[in-house]
């Protein structure tokens, strides 16, 4: 198999023709043919090899049911008070309870 980034003289040709195709296609506008080639290019391209960009690529980072990245949840631990909170007297906690009996011990302890 060729090298689909090398140029040879039978590629150019096959990229001229469809480039002209194209542009007959449009209407012969003025631009002419060549303002056509990378469009050409990219057709020829997927042409000869049509299963390219169909391999998956599995994500780094751990990723849910929707598509949607997760974190870990410690890294929130620690950040302290990040500014801008919507409570002026800074007396939530803004990271989740790590159990439901944590969350109702502190609103019971906080009323």
């Amino acid at each position: 198999m060729d090298n689909p980034l090398e140029n040879s003289p039978q590629k150019e040709a096959r990229i001229f023709a469809k480039a002209k195709e194209l542009w007959a296609a449009d209407g012969k506008p003025a631009c002419g043919p060549d303002a056509y080639r990378e469009q050409a290019s990219d057709l020829i391209g997927m042409e000869s090899d049509p299963d390219a960009g169909q391999i998956p690529v599995h994500s780094p980072v751990p990723v849910g049911p929707y598509g949607q990245p997760l974190e870990e949840a410690w890294l929130e631990e620690n950040l302290g008070n990040p500014g801008g909170s919507m409570n002026e007297l800074d007396d939530k906690q803004e990271v989740p309870f790590a159990t439901r009996g944590d969350e109702e011990k502190y609103l019971k302890d906080n009323e």
